[in-house]
């Protein structure tokens, strides 16, 4: 495995998402392709966050965004609050709850390096980039399959 780099594990056709993108479209996304995390990216496919199926189950996370007088009020709150406070709740993008510091390396990042980050950094998915671009993503799985056709080849 020490030969292979990231650029020959990683995933290529790179399921994700814009910072305008709705958190239900999100979760779709992810439940469709079955995957468990989309980098967010600019306009110029570039990473700017990363979210995860984490980040859509977390309730304090959400509702962190979500007006704290509606959740929390000292007053009886009237319905079309409660209401408007789901639905904004509902409408959160990508960049209100994405992670910020995401974690990139290069495509020529050894696969032995890319698999290191991810155990000390505690993460499931490492965004591959190529001039600050994104071009593929390694995952767990990746890294996984790697390890099983090392093996396989003795």
């Amino acid at each position: 495995m020490d030969e292979l780099c990231a650029g020959d594990i990683m995933t290529r056709a790179v399921i994700t998402a814009r910072p305008d993108t709705k958190l239900r479209e999100i979760a779709d996304l992810l439940v469709r392709h079955r995957i468990s995390g989309v980098p967010v990216v600019d306009e110029e496919n570039r990473v700017v966050g990363i979210v995860s199926e984490t980040d859509l189950i977390d309730e304090e996370k959400r509702h962190a965004h979500i007006p704290r007088t509606a959740l929390y009020g000292v007053m009886p709150v009237p319905d079309e609050v409660w209401v408007a406070a789901f639905e904004e709740g509902d409408q959160l993008t990508a960049a209100q709850l994405m992670t910020h510091r995401v974690v990139t390396l290069p495509e020529t990042t050894s696969a032995r390096e890319v698999a290191e980050e991810m155990l000390s950094r505690h993460v499931n998915r490492i965004p591959i980039t190529r001039d600050g671009r994104l071009v593929g993503i390694v995952t767990r799985a990746d890294v996984l399959r790697a390890v099983a056709a090392h093996w396989r080849r003795g």
